[in-house]
């Protein structure tokens, strides 16, 4: 048993501890206990086994977990194979499709030198066969165009010939247009001037004919105003004298007037002669009474008489009331 735990000297020491730490027990108890305590090898050695199989357990954990740290570093180290490999087989196929694009790439460099050379010996032969086309067309247009050119001026010396011709007889055919024009206008400015002519004094008869009218009709308006206003004139005479004499009459001298001055007298009157006021002009050195007496009898005389025209009907009228005359 002994040799078993020099193989395991991690448990050789545990188990040294443990005894060290029984002995230090049995002493202590031996010291203080009325009764020595009784230790038992057979547990000293259950424990120092149970030691070496707690210590055989971590190195077998300990060898699983180097065998598979061990295992993960070979899967690793295959993967980086394989991918080195991978990497190897894809730079050699890609150096193989390098080659072989090369390779095709100088073959279609060759198809294309080969066929540029066939194109530029077929360009060539079109070239000479299109230069001879070129110059016998060059030629067959050149004698054409000369003679265009001679018939061009045949026709143009032609054309020439007959526009000389057209020419001298538009302008004679001008010239007998502006002739008979220049007769056809003139004859028509003269019809024009004596229907001008004609139109003025007929206008001047007629205007003087409008003005004689019109100063007839001014003269007679003139004439039939005057008369008018005469008329008004006499009529309004009439119609201020009636109105005045009507006062007069409704008129009572006053007692103790004293002195009787001639006044004028204003008079608003309505429709109808209604008096609606009496206020007085000039009326010097009148008295009161005898300015009452004055328009108590206009009062009386109302309505006032109607005028002989509508035309002379005034809402204010003036009149001189004389005593005097009375």
């Amino acid at each position: 048993m002994f040799a078993e735990l020099l193989k395991h000297p991690r448990a050789l020491m545990l188990s040294l501890a443990l005894h060290a730490v029984v002995v230090g027990l049995i002493a202590i108890n031996f010291h203080f206990a009325e009764k020595p305590i009784e230790i038992r090898s057979g547990q000293v050695e259950k424990t120092v086994q149970a030691e070496v199989v707690e210590q055989q357990q971590l190195e077998a954990m300990e060898k699983k977990k180097q065998a598979e740290e061990k295992k993960i570093k070979e899967a690793a180290r295959k993967k980086k194979e394989q991918e080195a490999k991978k990497l190897a087989d894809k730079k050699k196929e890609e150096a193989d499709k390098k080659r072989k694009a090369e390779s095709e790439k100088k073959a279609e460099l060759k198809r294309k030198k080969e066929a540029e050379e066939k194109r530029k010996k077929e360009e060539a032969r079109k070239t000479t066969e299109k230069r001879k086309v070129d110059e016998k067309r060059k030629a067959d247009e050149k004698r054409k165009a000369e003679e265009k050119r001679v018939a061009e001026e045949k026709r143009k010396t032609e054309e020439q010939r007959i526009a000389e011709e057209k020419r001298k007889a538009e302008e004679q055919r001008k010239a007998e247009e502006a002739r008979i024009a220049e007769e056809k206008r003139k004859a028509e400015e003269a019809k024009r001037a004596e229907e001008e002519r004609q139109r003025q004094e007929a206008e001047k008869r007629r205007q003087a004919d409008v003005e004689r009218k019109r100063k007839e009709a001014e003269l007679n308006a003139k004439l039939q105003a005057e008369e008018d206003q005469r008329r008004l004139t006499a009529l309004r005479q009439e119609y201020i004298l009636a109105i005045r004499q009507k006062v007069e009459r409704n008129w009572r001298k006053p007692a103790g007037s004293g002195k009787m001055p001639v006044c004028e007298v204003h008079v608003l009157q309505g429709p109808g002669g209604i008096i609606l006021d009496v206020t007085f002009g000039a009326c010097g050195g009148s008295t009161a009474t005898y300015r009452a007496s004055i328009e108590n009898a206009v009062y009386k005389a109302e309505p006032l008489p109607k005028p002989g025209d509508p035309a002379i009907f005034e809402r204010e009228l003036k009149f001189l009331f004389n005593p005097a005359e009375q």
